[in-house]
């Protein structure tokens, strides 16, 4: 345990016992051993606060919506076990579960870990080693493609089913580092999103993504066409904790 957290987190545990909780399922718990669930939502707390100084800072002049989804990608549950399985924290779970079963065991484990180090190292140092994760086996670049290609899928969901989609931007707000930008998104001449920016591109970008969350709540999925539900932009998995089983509260994307 003390060599993986070495050689993977590049830290030395102080407080071993700590560390192994945060990485006990609680499936193989015994009366006298805690497993890791009060770590794990530590570590979701650290988490979120961790990604979101760090997109606060890469991106200074993207807006709230830009920034939630990006955060929201990154902390899915998806996005969590495969850092966890690329960092191979399976080989230092202690769990009951069968490793050929899909289940969110990894990623929970991983934001235990974070709470765990937290506790022993103190959030600064935390920081340092969640971002250096994030860098080393994400690319936040092609994160941000996926949002920024939002406008063009909508457009070409227009014309698949011959339907007028047009983006009008107006400005808003004084001249100079005060001005903004609102873009709404017609689809049929009904305005379905809205969208706010420090440039136009930006506007139209978060109008785009507030259209099509608004399509995914007008209709339950079960009811829409095949066709249309295909080519909704998909959504990162939702974390769950307990292998599986119980859901968390979605974040806003």
């Amino acid at each position: 345990m003390r060599a993986w957290c070495r050689s993977t987190l590049g830290v030395t545990p102080g407080n071993l016992p700590l560390y192994r909780q945060a990485l006990r399922h609680v499936s193989a718990v015994t009366e006298e051993q805690p497993d890791n669930e009060r770590l794990e939502f530590l570590g979701d707390a650290v988490l979120d606060a961790v990604i979101g100084d760090l997109l606060f800072s890469t991106y200074p002049d993207q807006g709230e919506g830009f920034l939630t989804r990006m955060r929201s990608k990154l902390v899915s549950r998806t996005q969590l076990n495969v850092l966890a399985k690329r960092i191979a924290i399976e080989r230092v779970i202690e769990s009951n579960v069968a490793r050929t079963q899909e289940s969110s065991v990894p990623g929970n484990a991983l934001e235990a870990l974070i709470g765990a180090l937290f506790l022993d190292k103190g959030f600064d140092r935390t920081r340092k080693v969640v971002v250096g994760l994030i860098k080393q086996h994400f690319d936040l670049k092609e994160i941000e493609k996926e949002d920024r290609d939002g406008k063009s899928r909508l457009l070409e969901w227009g014309q698949k089913r011959r339907k007028k989609v047009e983006f009008i931007v107006r400005e808003e707000g004084g001249g100079g580092r005060g001005k903004h930008y609102v873009a709404e998104v017609h689809i049929g001449g009904e305005v379905r999103g809205t969208g706010r920016g420090v440039s136009k591109k930006v506007a139209e970008q978060d109008a785009a993504q507030s259209a099509f969350r608004g399509m995914r709540s007008r209709k339950p999925a079960a009811s829409r066409p095949a066709e249309e539900r295909n080519d909704l932009p998909r959504q990162q998995q939702p974390r769950h904790r307990r292998g599986g089983e119980r859901p968390r509260n979605d974040r806003a994307q």
